[in-house]
């Protein structure tokens, strides 16, 4: 074989018809639409799971702060019992 038979003509690509010069120019140009496609898939999907990470960090913060609520409720309890306890008694630590 030759140069000349291992390299194709311009006239060659013209000889293909135009089917296949549309399919050349469509694969190049959907290449571009495609990688753009992926990242908005990508992004779809990140966002999907932050939204659902957010919702379990909502529920697990709502039970935090009840939890801190019913501590304070008991701190308080405890502490206006002591008061009590110690208003009962006098300086010498005797009870009134």
């Amino acid at each position: 074989m030759t140069v000349e038979t291992k390299t194709r003509p311009a006239s060659a690509a013209a000889a293909q018809g135009p089917r296949q010069t549309a399919r050349r120019v469509l694969r190049r140009l959907a290449r571009p639409f495609l990688r753009r496609r992926g990242r908005e898939a990508e992004l779809a999907a990140a966002l999907g799971r932050l939204q659902g990470e957010l919702e379990h960090v909502r529920d697990r913060h709502g039970e935090q702060i009840e939890r801190l609520e019913e501590l304070v409720r008991e701190l308080i309890a405890t502490s206006e019992s002591l008061r009590r306890a110690v208003a009962g008694h006098d300086d010498d630590g005797e009870r009134r």
